[in-house]
Formats: C-alpha cells, structure tokens, sequence
C-alpha cells in the first residue's frame, strides 16, 4: 500500500485595524481548519502578518485581540496566496458585531425602490408624511416619509423586502415587495373606520 501526500499550500493573512485601508494589526490570535479538516494557529508578526500552510479549499478563521470584536471568515486557498482582513474595535454600545470583511468579498449588489403612497386606491390622491419603515433581503433597516408627491425612495440588498406604512388617521399596512433591481411600486393606505 502506498501513501499519497495532499497538495499543501500556504496563506499569508494579513490583518488590519478598522478596513482593509487601516494600520496592520499585530498580536491577533488565529485560528482555523484548512479543507482537509486539520486545525491550525498562529499570531500576526509585527507586520500584521501570519502564515499558515493546509491542504487546498475552504478554510475557516477566527481572528480574536482583545479590545476587538471577534471575527469568523472563511477564505477559498486553491494556491499559495495572500489575502487581508480586518477587526472593528469593540463597541461596549452595540450588541451585534460589526467586524467583517475580506478582501476577495465583492459588495453586495444594491437596489432601489421608490414607492408611491395613495389614499383609498392606487387611483386615489399621492399622500405626502406617511411614515415608512422596514428591512432589505440582507436584514439592513431602514425608514423615510412620504414627499409632496407621496414618494419615498430606499436602497438595499435585492430580494424580498418587508414594509411599514403608518399615517394619522388611516390603517397601517404591512407589505413585502420582491426588490430585485432599481423599480417604483405603489401602495394604497385605508382610512381608519
């Protein structure tokens, strides 16, 4: 019976304070899994650097410094090569993490739905001032008024978006719009019995 060694290749991973644009960050405790499933750890040199070599495919990381929100990527390494990251200091304030990034991450597409607001019908008048909240298909809130012209306009991560329309006098209306690209729709609000 013969042995066939896996392929190793090596990820140097460089991280930052902030955005990928901040000072490198030493002393952030790594570690991971590479494809195959073998655990590994490491600390950024002073020059925010740490390298680590696995067998190809998805690899998952954990970057932790005290002070700093803890993040989790994981990165495709099908070859030797280098690839950042960064940490958001933490926020005592906020309950959620805020750290993420990667620098093969591509932004996440963007839409815009402008919604037209009638009285009674989508053949009755434009109401200005109706109060607007709701949630983009990536979880992102958001909320506006109404103008003149009973419009309001937001932008978000395409796919199903959840709606609030609340106005004095008239019922709130709970909708969902399928947002997937810049588009205009229209609601109508109810007067209040």
């Amino acid at each position: 019976m013969t042995a066939v060694s896996q392929e190793q290749v090596t990820l140097t991973t460089y991280v930052h304070d902030g955005s990928l644009d901040g000072p490198v960050l030493s002393d952030v405790q790594i570690t991971g899994q590479d494809a195959a499933g073998n655990t590994f750890q490491g600390t950024t040199d002073s020059n925010g650097a740490a390298s680590f070599s696995g067998v190809p495919g998805t690899w998952a990381f954990t970057f932790t410094k005290d002070g700093y929100d803890t993040l989790n990527l994981n990165y495709e390494v099908n070859e030797t090569q280098e690839a950042a990251a960064f940490l958001q200091e933490a926020s005592p304030s906020q309950g959620e993490a805020a750290s993420q990034g990667e620098a093969t991450t591509e932004p996440q597409a963007q839409a815009t739905l402008t919604v037209d607001v009638h009285d009674g019908s989508l053949d009755g008048a434009l109401l200005p001032g109706v109060q607007i909240t709701g949630q983009d298909a990536g979880g992102n809130t958001f909320q506006g008024t109404t103008d003149s012209n009973g419009a309001a306009a937001f932008s978000g991560v395409p796919g199903t978006w959840a709606f609030t329309f609340t106005k004095d006098g008239y019922d709130t209306l709970n909708l969902n719009y399928s947002v997937n690209e810049t588009q205009e729709a229209a609601a109508y609000l109810l007067k209040a019995t």
